[in-house]
């Protein structure tokens, strides 16, 4: 079942043109995503390595944690894409077997497949084209359609996350930045401490020097200029003492704060990169910009097939030719077969078979981007473990234990 769009002579060229308009758009959209993604993915690759002291036991068990929990969520994330990739292979699969059917059998295809597609271009000439919706979003529709409810809803919350980890990304950045100028500051004082420390001891052996000139040569009591420069040297040492433990204590909360920023960051990080991954497959796979227009999209699908419900003209044949179709395809091996009756076109043009392919295998390419972007956080995990493991045997008892709750990695 198939429809045409809305519109005739100057009205239907408007809509075309708006239509690549919109497609075009949509394009640069997904461009400036992938373009941020690959910003974030150049800042240490996968994530940060968080700057623990090793020597403290919870802190080290903690840390260990943290990478077993980042890799059990990137082994999830793989489990999920490695589905779908076998369904997007699949079909690639399917398409090689069509390609590779004896003559006898391909013979049969192509003519079914051109009676469905002369029938049903047929029923779309007698229908009021009145629907928005363009012809890859509809194939999209036609081949999903029954994962377009749970697909809108997925990808609502695609967005809605994608929004919150923005601002999310926002605070940490800042806040990292304010961390790396409290640590700059606390330098700052802590040189102007030792500059005075400096100064002060030049001063004291100055009036050392000057109170034995006194007494050697004069033979004067100094006994009170020695008490109160000792005291002025007390009270200053112990003055710079007290600012110099204070700024030790400002730099390990500095510290701690600065470890908790990167560790919430790379956590943040990795969600954002899946997330716009997801968002680009979901989008990419009903050639949608985002949810509000999937669902537009099929509210109007949805019209169009209550509509299709009065039209049966030709349905028997073109249901007669559906079945030859499916038996045959059957027959050579073909997994997914209900597909291509709404692909028919794609047996019979070899221009629309490439289309297909194309399609299929961005699919697939965007989803590789993703298994390799997850495969490479556990193997950034597992190295920065291995790297603890080698400094003492107790930590590789620690690691030991942790691996043991991770399960095989594939």
């Amino acid at each position: 079942m198939r429809f045409k769009l809305f519109g005739f002579g100057k009205r239907k060229k408007k809509r075309e043109q708006s239509s690549e308009e919109e497609y075009g758009s949509l394009q640069e959209e997904r461009a400036a995503e992938s373009a941020e993604v690959d910003k974030i993915l150049k800042d240490h690759a996968y994530f940060e390595k968080e700057n623990v002291d090793l020597k403290d036991d919870p802190a080290r068990i903690a840390y260990l944690e943290r990478l077993r929990d980042t890799i059990l969520d990137a082994k999830r994330q793989c489990e999920d894409v490695k589905f779908e990739y076998g369904r997007v292979t699949s079909y690639l699969k399917d398409i090689q077997l069509i390609d590779q059917a004896q003559e006898d059998e391909r013979a049969t295809i192509d003519d079914c497949a051109r009676r469905i597609v002369d029938l049903t271009e047929m029923r779309k000439s007698i229908r009021h084209k009145r629907y928005q919706i363009t012809e890859p979003q509809r194939k999209a529709i036609e081949r999903f359609e029954d994962d377009i409810p749970h697909d809108v809803e997925r990808l609502l919350e695609f967005e809605d996350l994608q929004v919150k980890i923005h601002g999310d990304l926002r605070k940490l950045a800042g806040e990292k930045a304010f961390l790396a100028s409290e640590k700059q500051e606390i330098n700052r004082r802590q040189g102007i401490l030792r500059r005075i420390s400096k100064v002060l001891a030049v001063i004291l052996a100055m009036v050392a020097c000057a109170l034995g000139v006194l007494i050697a040569t004069y033979n004067v009591d100094v006994t009170v200029p020695f008490i109160a420069s000792a005291a002025f040297a007390f009270f200053v040492s112990a003055l710079i003492m007290w600012e110099a433990r204070k700024n030790r204590m400002d730099m390990v909360i500095t510290e701690k704060k600065q470890n908790r920023a990167v560790m919430f960051t790379n956590r943040v990080k990795i969600k954002y990169v899946n997330n716009v991954r997801a968002i680009e497959y979901l989008t990419a796979k009903y050639a949608v910009r985002n949810a509000t227009e999937l669902d537009f999209v099929y509210s109007q699908y949805r019209e169009a097939k209550r509509e299709w419900a009065r039209q049966r003209e030709g349905t028997i044949q073109i249901e007669e030719n559906h079945e030859i179709l499916i038996n045959t395809l059957k027959r050579i091996g073909v997994r997914d077969r209900e597909i291509w009756f709404s692909q028919a076109k794609a047996l019979i043009d070899p221009s629309e078979m490439v289309e297909v392919r194309h399609s299929l295998n961005v699919r697939r390419q965007k989803l590789r981007e993703q298994l390799d972007y997850n495969t490479g956080v556990m193997t950034e995990c597992l190295n920065e473990m291995d790297r603890i493991r080698m400094k003492k045997p107790e930590y590789e008892a620690d690691v030991e234990r942790v691996l043991a709750q991770v399960g095989s990695l594939q």
